[in-house]
């Protein structure tokens, strides 16, 4: 079947074929593919800063962030059913499985031996078909479907949040976002729905429609720099001096938490982070719960936000969106058309 893919002897992009999604086996399903969004990651993948194609071969599919719809069902599978619409989880488990792997926790891999779909040893759903087990799909509610593709950002952002929560020692009030890309908007909407008080640090000038998406949710915007300092801040812009600046604006006991991958070495003011009872956390990936946690989330969330962050492009379309900056935070690739 046709697929876009990064070859890794070319070190190019193209439009190839790979092998067809095998028939479901047991507890597994087949599944068609209709919507994949494209993110940063997908971004440096395309540029080969990382990433792995499947073992003996050459190319890898991209695309990790899909919805698709379920055609097909192997032996076993009772909990969903051909027609159910489901996004699926990147991430698969090490073998032989670690304890995190084997207790449900891939995102926490102990080992190095994962495969994450459209990123490491595994094809991705940038292709009309896919065959995955029943385990690693989350059914999407009814009434979802049209912004069920932000589910996976989403995750992520929920895993941050999280994860912030958990690592400060009473209940943070305030949070500063950096960045305003999916994840840094998502970020924003689900801290604001739990009562934070929000602002968001980026680089965006006053018209730039994320900065006016975010005046419609009464987050605050800053340009650059932040206004003070917050029980929490969730790093998703991936820069370094971003990195250690959100360090200055951390309250005593407050969180930083790192979404973003800033790819070198940050500095940690030792003394300070004593003696403010200061922590740093790192996330990467989410798990099933916090896919969950995500598609709640879409049913609660003020619809016109969720749609606002999306611009839907046919699926030919790709390689402006893996090479030229959109003012869009989401870009959307409808699959049908492939």
């Amino acid at each position: 079947m046709r697929a876009l893919c990064l070859d890794f002897e070319r070190k190019t992009v193209r439009e190839a074929r790979i092998a067809d999604a095998p028939a479901p086996g047991p507890g597994e399903v087949r599944l068609r593919l209709y919507e994949l969004g494209v993110c940063a990651t997908d971004r440096e993948l395309s540029q080969f800063h990382f990433g792995e194609p499947p073992p003996g071969e050459s190319l890898l599919a991209l695309g990790h962030e899909a919805l698709a719809q379920v055609v097909e069902t192997g032996p076993g599978v009772e909990q969903l059913q051909s027609g159910d619409w489901v996004v699926p989880m990147i991430r698969r488990a090490c073998v032989p499985a670690c304890d995190h792997c084997r207790q449900g926790r891939l995102d926490l891999c102990q080992t190095d031996g994962y495969t994450e779909r459209g990123i490491f040893r595994s094809h991705g759903y940038f292709a009309p078909f896919a065959t995955d087990p029943a385990g690693a799909l989350i059914r999407v509610p009814d009434g979802l479907l049209d912004i069920a593709v932000l589910a996976e950002p989403l995750s992520v952002a929920e895993k941050a949040v999280e994860t912030g929560f958990r690592c400060h020692p009473l209940r943070p009030r305030t949070a500063c976002i950096l960045g305003a890309g999916p994840l840094g908007l998502l970020s924003a909407m689900i801290l604001s729905a739990r009562g934070l008080e929000v602002e968001v640090v980026s680089l965006e000038d006053e018209d730039d429609r994320r900065v006016k998406l975010l005046r419609t949710m009464g987050v605050r915007y800053r340009r650059g720099t932040a206004s003070g300092r917050f029980d929490l801040v969730l790093e998703a812009a991936g820069a370094p001096r971003a990195a250690e600046a959100a360090l200055n604006w951390l309250a005593p006991c407050g969180v930083l938490v790192l979404i973003g991958a800033p790819d070198a070495a940050i500095a940690l003011p030792g003394v300070r982070t004593i003696v403010d009872n200061l922590s740093v956390a790192g996330i990467v990936n989410a798990a099933r719960c916090h896919f969950e946690l995500a598609l709640a989330d879409l049913s609660s969330l003020p619809r016109p936000w969720l749609e606002a962050l999306i611009e839907r492009r046919p699926a030919h379309a790709w390689r402006e969106s893996l090479t030229t900056p959109s003012a869009s935070p989401k870009l959307v690739h409808r699959l049908d058309e492939l």
